[in-house]
Order: C-alpha cells, then structure tokens, then sequence
C-alpha cells in the first residue's frame, strides 16, 4: 500500500497531465467586436414647477424687520389661496435673522445699522397656467427675489425611455455603417453601457431680481416651452 506522501504526489501529476492535455488540444479563438456610441433626444411637455421666493428686509430693529418679513409672507399665502394653489404645496418655513453691521473708519469699529430678516418660500405649482399669476402677484406684494422656476414633467420617465431607444437605433446604425464599410457582418450585442445626459429644466424666465419685473408684464407672457432629454448610450457588438 502505497504511503500517502506517494499518494499525493501521483494525484498532483496526474492534474498536471490532464491540464497539459486541456491545454494543448484546446482551441482559443479570439472574438472580433466592435464598439460604438449612439445619442439620442426626446422631447415632454412641463406640467408643473417649483418656484423659490426670497423676502429680504432690512429694518433699524428686529422687530420692524420680522414684521414686513412676516406681512410679505402673509401676503403671498393670500395670493396661492386666491390661485387655488394647496397649502400643503407651500413652504413658507425657512427664515433668517441676522444683525446689520457696517465698519466706521472713524471709529475704527463695526456699528450695528439694524437687523435683516430673511424669508424663504418655495410654491409647487402644479397648474402651469397659474405660474405667471403667481410670480406677477408676489412681485406685486413685495417679493424682493425670484429664483427661476424648476420646470419638471409628468412624461419625465416616458421621454428618457424614447430617448434611449433612439440612442439604441443610433449605435446599431453607426457599427452596421463600420461594418459595411469594413465587409464584414454584424453580429449579436456583446454589452451594452447605457447614461442618460439630462440638462436641468429650462427657466419660464431668467433669474433676475423681483423689482426689475415690469409691472406692466402680462402673466401670459410666461412660455415655458418644452424640456429636452439626452441619452447616450455604447454598444459592443461582435464582428461575424
């Protein structure tokens, strides 16, 4: 009976005799692929949009300053119930005080000129047709600053998904042209690697602030236009 020391060692050349034998009557063929880029765009209607108002006052006491900041803000609440607008799709929560200093360079001190008092809302529109009305009438009750509205689409998902399968058409056009070129055929998808390239929501109006609105501006006048959505997608295909 053979010790195990021999045992072992005759199991460890017979391994390597069957992994010299895989290796030498096994064939390695290498694949032939090729990869390409596809792009593709879909267009969606907005539907809805957040629109961020700012309220900044500056007053010689506190008090004087929370007050306007808290009418303003009454004012605006006002307005989203005249619209229709839910309360429960308006912040009005975040606010800020903070003390007014300026340097005196006779004294050579900082000299306390008041208090400012920050406000901050934010309004989910969910009708767009009340968008101009709405920035038009917080303007009007004393709104200092209006960040572009955030456009946004229900279609948002359905759109990318258009997008993508237009990406998908562009990639196979562009390796059937390579292969053509090349007289070879195309053959199955190998990988595919899919990212999407959204721009943020174009604005109803650019960023500027409240009292530089014309008074006169028609809510009308707001357009929000259409929202655009890129995808760009790389495919390896294998060449037959």
């Amino acid at each position: 009976m053979p010790n195990k020391s021999g045992f072992k060692t005759a199991t460890f050349a017979s391994l390597l005799l069957v992994a010299s034998s895989v290796l030498a009557n096994g064939v390695v063929e290498t694949l032939r692929t090729v990869a390409v880029n596809g792009t593709g765009s879909a267009t969606a209607t907005p539907d809805r949009a957040i629109l961020n108002l700012s309220i900044n006052t500056r007053r010689t006491t506190l008090a004087a300053a929370q007050k306007h900041s808290a009418d303003v803000t009454a004012k605006v609440l006002a307005l989203t119930d005249r619209l229709g607008i839910k309360r429960e799709h308006v912040d009005s929560t975040g606010a800020m005080v903070r003390p007014d200093y300026r340097w005196n360079r006779q004294s050579e001190e900082q000299e306390l000129r008041g208090y400012i008092a920050e406000r901050q809302m934010k309004v989910n529109v969910r009708d767009l047709d009340k968008l101009g009305a709405l920035i038009e009438g917080a303007v009007q009750a004393g709104v200092n600053q209006v960040s572009p509205p955030q456009l946004h689409s229900s279609e948002r998902r359905e759109a990318y998904r258009d997008a993508l399968a237009k990406a998908a058409e562009d990639a196979r056009a562009n390796a059937e042209q390579l292969a053509k070129s090349l007289g070879v055929k195309l053959g199955p998808v190998m990988q595919i690697n899919a990212g999407a390239s959204t721009p943020p929501p174009m604005p109803v109006m650019r960023a500027q602030r409240a009292d530089a609105i014309s008074a006169e501006s028609a809510p009308e006048t707001y357009n929000p236009g259409q929202l655009s959505f890129l995808s760009n997608i790389s495919v390896v295909f294998e060449l037959l």
